[in-house]
């Protein structure tokens, strides 16, 4: 752009929101992000983010997108309490065993929810121009008689429903998340609403905060306990501030974990790992524990719209909704603000909405690729198998037993999985002959083990 006479506004004050916030302040003369929640002022859970009291993993993509968007950002986090967790410090149970994870590089934030919006919260209103608006509903667009071009939004204040506001605005970005307007301002406008892609899943979390021994596990930071193809059963443990575990255990297609102290620690028993089980058996609970359901993925198709108005924008969650056990909606969300600035340096206003949504196309497949595809697996999970989706199964099975076995086929897994590399990398020369070398399929994995002497 070659000026910053102008003004975005970003509806939602959440993760999303702020990083968006981040490139157009750089942009924008003013940044005026707007939020229908009092917004904490410190490291706090807040209405608005139910999902909050549960394990969110930036995962090693995210950590290098947040370091690229707030340089010091992932710094601070770790200096507010948090930790910077390095492969080898992690036990990772898929395909039957555990990977071999050596690889320093490879990072992940042990922080909870509310002190890694904290973190970039603070960062983000420090910038120059950026102006939070929050305890407002956004009600209504404001448009050009011709309905062509998005020109603001009016508001609803949340503590007097007779209090509206009109804020005109050069950009409008929908972070709002899953229950995003859009679709119904779209169609109020003369506007197509977006076509939905969704996958049942029925998943159910419980999660509990224990006090934390750093000599537990041998120093392990991070667990993850993947859910077998077999089983409804998984969970994951990551340490976080104030010397604390933050444990989420799973269940899929109805599953449903207790949050009761003894039902939870019976729970993470019936595992087919161990490490949970551990971590839980004898320490010291800090909470009664959370429940949240997550029932479905949700892909709402705004890129295969054929048109849009002028100078609106919908991103995060609003457009593409993951399941938090697998680590990626933050991330996506810091790659969907990287292409916001990118476009709006190179083409300025015009066209902006599909613009944005047809450069993160590829992250936000590529991260419903691989959630949708594991999810998949699991027989009584109902939708399209297609060929490709079986042949990457097949080559994922062959895979594991190595990545069990060789560091550098465990740390391109997680190069994948963990959003800095595309999962095409997976069939990389290198990679590939080591997989066909020595890959195989176990006949019976622990996974199946375990669950036939549960039953």
């Amino acid at each position: 752009m070659n000026h910053r006479e102008a003004h975005a506004v970003v509806l939602g004050a959440g993760l999303a929101g702020l990083v968006h916030a981040v490139p157009l302040a750089t942009r924008f003369d003013r940044v005026t992000l707007v939020d229908r929640d009092i917004l904490p002022r410190g490291a706090e859970h807040r209405g608005g983010v139910p999902q909050g009291h549960h394990v969110h993993l930036l995962v090693p993509g995210g950590v290098t997108r947040m370091e690229a968007l707030l340089p010091g950002a992932v710094a601070e986090i770790a200096a507010r309490g948090g930790y910077l967790i390095p492969a080898p410090e992690w036990r990772f149970h898929m395909g039957g065993d555990q990977l071999r994870l050596e690889d320093d590089s490879l990072r992940v934030a042990g922080a909870t929810r509310p002190l890694l919006e904290a973190v970039v919260r603070d960062r983000a209103l420090a910038m120059e121009g950026v102006e939070l608006l929050d305890g407002w509903t956004a009600r209504e667009l404001t448009t050009t008689d011709d309905r062509t071009c998005v020109t603001g939004v009016r508001l609803r204040s949340q503590a007097d429903p007779d209090e509206h506001l009109t804020l005109d605005a050069d950009l409008i970005v929908d972070t709002t998340g899953r229950g995003s307007p859009s679709p119904r301002w779209l169609t109020a406008l003369g506007y197509e609403s977006p076509k939905e892609e969704r996958l049942q899943v029925d998943v159910h979390y419980a999660t509990r905060l224990f006090r934390r021994d750093p000599g537990d596990l041998g120093g392990c930071r991070h667990v993850l306990v993947d859910v077998p193809p077999d089983d409804r059963r998984g969970g994951v443990a990551l340490a976080v501030e104030d010397d604390r575990w933050q444990v989420t255990l799973i269940g899929m297609l109805g599953e449903r974990p207790p949050t009761e102290l003894d039902g939870f620690t019976q729970y993470a028993a019936s595992l087919w790992s161990d490490d949970l089980h551990q971590i839980i058996d004898g320490a010291t609970p800090l909470d009664e524990g959370a429940q949240r359901a997550f029932p479905s993925f949700s892909w709402q198709r705004y890129d295969q719209l054929a048109s849009l108005p002028q100078r609106y924008l919908v991103s995060g969650d609003a457009v593409c909704s993951f399941d938090p056990r697998f680590g990626q909606g933050m991330t996506v969300a810091m790659a969907e603000a990287a292409a916001l600035g990118e476009i709006l340096d190179q083409h300025g206003l015009d066209d902006i909405g599909r613009r944005v949504l047809s450069a993160s196309q590829p992250v936000v497949q590529d991260a419903w690729d691989l959630a949708t595809g594991a999810d998949l697996a699991h027989p009584e999970v109902q939708g399209p198998r297609p060929l490709p989706w079986k042949l990457n199964t097949a080559y994922m099975q062959r895979l594991l037993p190595v990545a069990h076995r060789e560091p550098e086929v465990a740390a391109a897994l997680i190069r994948v999985v963990g959003m800095i590399d595309r999962p095409q990398q997976l069939m990389s020369p290198r990679t590939l002959w080591r997989v066909l070398r020595d890959g195989r399929a176990p006949e019976t994995t622990s996974a199946e083990t375990h669950a036939t002497t549960r039953a």
